[in-house]
């Protein structure tokens, strides 16, 4: 279908509702993670999979976008996957146990791969280039409202009703995305040949997707180096390798590797990688936060998120306007160090930072990543035929969202590392009921005595209030390694982008 045979902005609308609906699916758990951990009695080593599992599946799905929209045409592959969302959506409503509901989480994420990389295909087959950088930074706004929205509408949830309701919450924007697309979202090509499966190539990345992120949640509970773990890491780089092998024969790809014959694409993919693992990784870390650490209800963690995303609405017009008339690398490069910086702020919150202090430095790191958005995808597909495109849409998302799935999984480890190291190390200080440690157990039993409580209750009822302490205490420093870790990798991705600057290669500017 042509330009001209699409509506443009109907079309774009159709798209953005689904991104918007997949990625609230993605981001309305996160405020809901303490009430599952307290249902379930699970810790960070299995929680993490609510959110990990979703984007993993989404990663893998997205390399059958391709498949589905040369098979199914945009319109029919948009509105199965809708169907199938929905489904699943209900289904983890009703979820009788932790692991019904993260097979629901998968379904969802398996289906959010599908519809995701259609916007970006959708735009690039409705508007001429010179129109593309406008049109990107409003697909960008309805990436971003997703998240917005998505915890405070969850937040209410929680609080008004139940956790098990966050899962059909994005259900009225799918919904009416689905109904838009009937009329909307053009079909498949008469004169495009269908293409079968590659089974094998999609059976190998799920392979080492799944393998490489059980290997991570794995290692803390079975070692690092024990035979489970290192075999599940090995399996995983062999499939790998296997699939390039695999790849690189087949005459129906996944994952075109003639994509990474284009520097430009090579490039900014790897940026890409980066740029995942931070926008999902503080996605994850913030509500967590303030919700284990500071006590924060679910209304309340929704409005932190959606005061830190409303500068993010206003820069990603902007970002589309840059995108279009200056070399991506630098708004790329200077995105890139702001989310630098505004992680490193962060690494300093604890039990008593200021919610004003929080949405501050996460609205400069949202609308950094509003920044280099539209820059990114310029970038990635500018240099693409229209035989490669669907091919770099799909790819380009799914090496962002394979950052994301990597990125959480490695924080959700970070943390229940850290956690263990602080507590081991604050409990190993408190060796003698004298000084500060003396004042706190004094003061705590002076309080219990005046509640009654007695003499022989008191000292034990105190180091029970110690440790809760210490393990508050310790939560609170394992947050802050895990932003620091952001900081280091983000500021590290800044330099690299400057350096590549001098040899173009990511891309010129988009006219």
């Amino acid at each position: 279908m042509t330009q001209a045979k699409i509506q443009k902005w109907p079309a774009t609308i159709t798209v953005i509702l689904g991104m918007v609906a997949s990625i609230m699916a993605s981001t309305m758990i996160n405020v809901a993670i303490s009430d599952i951990m307290g249902a379930y009695g699970i810790g960070q080593d299995r929680v993490h999979w609510l959110f990990t599992g979703f984007l993993a599946a989404t990663t893998t799905c997205m390399l059958l976008n391709a498949w589905f929209v040369r098979n199914l045409g945009p319109r029919n592959t948009f509105i199965l996957a809708s169907m199938l969302f929905t489904g699943a959506s209900i289904v983890g409503q009703l979820a009788p146990s932790f692991e019904t509901v993260v097979a629901a989480r998968i379904v969802q994420g398996a289906c959010a791969g599908l519809i995701q990389p259609l916007g970006l295909n959708v735009i690039f087959m409705a508007f001429p280039r010179s129109e593309r950088g406008k049109a990107m930074g409003a697909f960008g706004v309805g990436v971003m409202v997703g998240p917005a929205i998505g915890p405070i509408v969850g937040g209410v949830i929680i609080d008004a009703v139940d956790w098990h309701f966050v899962f059909t919450g994005a259900l009225p924007f799918m919904v009416l995305g689905a109904v838009m697309a009937i009329r909307y979202l053009p079909g498949r090509g008469v004169n495009i040949p269908r293409a079968p499966l590659n089974w094998l190539s999609f059976l190998l990345v799920a392979c080492f997707v799944g393998l490489f992120l059980n290997g991570l949640s794995s290692g803390r509970r079975a070692g690092w180096d024990s035979v489970l773990v290192l075999s599940m890491f090995l399996a995983a780089g062999l499939a790998v390798i296997a699939f390039i092998e695999v790849e690189s024969r087949t005459k129906h790809p996944l994952l075109n590797l003639k994509l990474f014959t284009i520097r430009s694409f090579a490039v900014t993919t790897l940026v890409g990688f980066v740029f995942g693992a931070g926008m999902f990784g503080t996605f994850y870390l913030l509500p967590v936060f303030v919700r284990t650490v500071q006590g924060y209800s679910g209304t309340q963690t929704g409005l932190l998120l959606l005061v830190a995303n409303l500068p993010s609405f206003i820069m990603f017009p902007i970002a589309g306007w840059i995108a279009q008339r200056f070399r991506p690398v630098y708004p790329i490069a200077t995105g890139m160090l702001m989310f630098g910086v505004s992680a490193f702020a962060l690494s300093h919150v604890d039990q008593n930072t200021s919610f004003a202090y929080m949405a501050g430095w996460n609205a400069l790191g949202m609308s950094a990543l509003a920044l280099v958005m539209p820059a990114l995808s310029s970038a990635a597909l500018q240099d693409l035929d229209a035989e490669l495109l669907p091919y770099g849409a799909g790819t380009m998302n799914f090496i962002r969202m394979l950052g994301g799935a990597l990125g959480v999984g490695s924080l959700a480890i970070i943390l229940d590392t850290r956690m263990m190291f602080h507590s081991d190390a604050l409990t190993a200080t408190q060796t003698s009921p004298t000084g500060a440690t003396g004042d706190l157990l004094a003061a705590v039993g002076d309080l219990l005595a005046r509640g009654g409580v007695s003499a022989a209750e008191q000292l034990p009822y105190a180091y029970v209030y110690l440790g809760r302490v210490i393990a508050a205490r310790a939560d609170g420093m394992a947050f802050q390694d895990g932003y620091l870790v952001l900081s280091a990798f983000f500021s590290v991705a800044a330099a690299c982008a400057l350096i590549l600057a001098r040899s173009k290669a990511i891309g010129a500017r988009v006219s």
